[in-house]
């Protein structure tokens, strides 16, 4: 009886293929013990690009993240990373990669481990799992933390993420716990599999002085102890950016957001023109847009838009938000 495998036997990659169907799917002869299947199979993978439609995606994701109130930083993988190594895979070994982009990433749940591990192990007392430090940021078995780690994901670039890689078993009937004890004499095992390299968005949110120490924890943790399987021979380790320079004009603009929503709408008439005449200084536009979204909203939540439509200034605003 035919099977859908069978029917999909000459089926070929394309610019379009996805890195984890092609991994997790199209893989005929490995079930035939093919020696040549497996290396063969990794070197399609990483040689799939990043779909065009993902740059999009990754900006809508940047956009979601702000709303959120997240804080965001990149990381950048020294050297190459193996995430995912040991989950469920039609080979020995795996990657982790996204669902829909086929993109190789890091899950939130990676970087709240390590986090977690590095405080527990390395930064003494305070930061035990009984501490009350501890379970503010990473929870307990009663409540979650009050940080949240979202999935680490790649910053578009036209340079490949995932590359083959190899590692080799020495003693593959020692390690199989079939009793044989590991000999010289053994036959050298190689075991093919995908890393990955690129540059990561790393993106906390919470309150923000527990966020920062959570960046300083996850600074030492990246490039120290790594990220992912094989970080003792070097992988995973990845070099998280200084923390960005305080914006002058973005704090300026937040507490002017601020001081407009926070005017009473009974004092709307006398003081709403004077933060228009401030939203004129402002020369950038997102920045701009946000003032003047701020400043219409309270018009309108005074009951007063019927009387500001009649006024220039309001007018300029409106076209603002067109």
């Amino acid at each position: 009886m035919s099977t859908r495998r069978v029917c999909l036997i000459d089926k070929r990659k394309s610019e379009t293929t996805n890195a984890g169907l092609w991994l997790d799917r199209y893989i005929f002869n490995v079930a035939k013990e093919d020696k040549d299947s497996r290396p063969k199979l990794v070197r399609e993978v990483a040689e799939i690009a990043v779909d065009e439609a993902y740059a999009r995606w990754f900006e809508r994701w940047q956009g979601v993240l702000r709303d959120y109130g997240a804080v965001c930083r990149e990381a950048e993988v020294s050297g190459r990373m193996a995430v995912g190594l040991g989950e469920e895979s039609v080979l020995e070994t795996s990657v982790a990669l996204h669902h829909i982009y086929g993109v190789s990433y890091i899950p939130g749940s990676a970087l709240k481990g390590l986090a977690a591990a590095f405080a527990r192990q390395h930064l003494g007392e305070k930061w035990q799992a009984e501490s009350e430090a501890y379970k503010v940021v990473f929870g307990d078995t009663d409540s979650a933390g009050y940080v949240t780690f979202f999935d680490a994901l790649p910053i578009p670039t036209e340079k490949p993420l995932l590359h083959p890689d190899v590692m080799t078993v020495h003693h593959r009937d020692y390690y199989r716990g079939d009793g044989k004890p590991p000999a010289d004499w053994d036959s050298p095992n190689p075991v093919p599999f995908l890393a990955a390299t690129g540059k990561y968005l790393i993106a906390l949110s919470g309150p923000t002085a527990w966020v920062e120490a959570v960046f300083e924890i996850l600074s030492h943790a990246l490039w120290n102890v790594g990220v992912g399987a094989k970080t003792s021979s070097g992988y995973g380790r990845l070099k998280l950016e200084a923390k960005a320079p305080v914006d002058r004009q973005e704090a300026q603009v937040d507490q002017l957001v601020e001081q407009i929503q926070a005017l009473k709408p009974t004092d709307v008439a006398g003081r709403i023109h004077a933060f228009y005449e401030q939203w004129r200084k402002l020369d950038d536009p997102v920045r701009k847009r946000r003032v003047a979204e701020a400043i219409v909203a309270k018009v309108k939540e005074a009951g007063r838009e019927k009387q500001s439509r009649k006024k220039d200034w309001y007018q300029e605003l409106l076209k603002e938000l067109r």
